[in-house]
């Protein structure tokens, strides 16, 4: 027995997965064949993104207003698993944004030359830092490079995380199920406990009207008894006022 909000969470995770994937993918891509056109574009990992996000969305709203059956304690893991969706997300977000911003950069740095011996490319000279000031060309390109591979082990430690996830996801759809089958054996023996409550009340009733009726019985022997006891008596002379009645 399958719950509906698990398989969603489940679908989620799987997606995000599969865009960590496609973002690893295009950064590595970027790196060692820029001018080769990514299998994903910048803009279709883009509409990935929302897309999920619309669904993480709907996994949040359904845990506000949907009528689910669960205790308070399911509900804040599922609250905290929806958070923990939306931080990968958010990650994922800011590693395309950096991917993107670098690419531009690395073609701007191997685009051109200045007056001071540096390749800015045909979109001027960027901001100077303190960090990169000191740096040659080759100092900057190679700086570049270093951050490319930072993304790309942030882009497995989040792999790692989405997989970690999705293991819990599935450890939680396994012990629900195992719930769902409790409540059911649950559910058959009160059942069957109700139908043996509603035999054993009608032997009951048909006990206690036989009861009734033997008490009746008995009531009328015993006055049958007493009255013949009377007779028999000098309470039975006096009553009859009758001298064959005395003893």
């Amino acid at each position: 027995m399958g719950d509906y909000w698990i398989n969603q969470h489940e679908d989620i995770v799987k997606l995000l997965n599969t865009l960590t994937a496609d973002i690893k993918e295009f950064s590595l891509q970027q790196r060692n064949n820029p001018g080769v056109a990514p299998r994903n574009s910048p803009t279709a990992l883009r509409n990935n993104l929302v897309y999920i996000s619309t669904e993480i969305a709907r996994l949040q709203d359904s845990l506000t207003y949907g009528n689910l059956r669960i205790t308070e304690q399911e509900l804040l893991r599922r609250k905290n698993k929806v958070e923990n969706l939306v931080s990968i997300k958010n990650q994922l977000s800011n590693t395309l944004d950096s991917a993107i911003n670098n690419t531009n950069s690395k073609n701007a740095l191997l685009g051109g030359n200045n007056n001071n011996g540096r390749a800015f490319g045909q979109f001027g000279k960027p901001r100077e830092t303190d960090q990169t000031r000191q740096f040659d060309n080759t100092a900057l390109y190679n700086n570049q490079k270093e951050i490319m591979k930072q993304q790309d082990e942030s882009l497995d430690l989040l792999s790692n995380s989405i997989m970690r996830t999705k293991n819990i996801a599935y450890a939680m759809n396994n012990e629900l199920e195992a719930h769902n089958e409790i409540l059911d054996d649950i559910e058959i023996g009160t059942e069957r406990t109700t139908v043996r409550l509603k035999n054993t009340n009608s032997k009951m009733e048909v006990i206690k009207q036989n009861a009734g009726s033997t008490c009746m019985i008995v009531t009328i022997v015993i006055l049958i008894i007493i009255i013949v006891i009377l007779i028999a008596t000098d309470s039975g002379c006096k009553i009859y006022n009758d001298p064959k009645h005395c003893p």
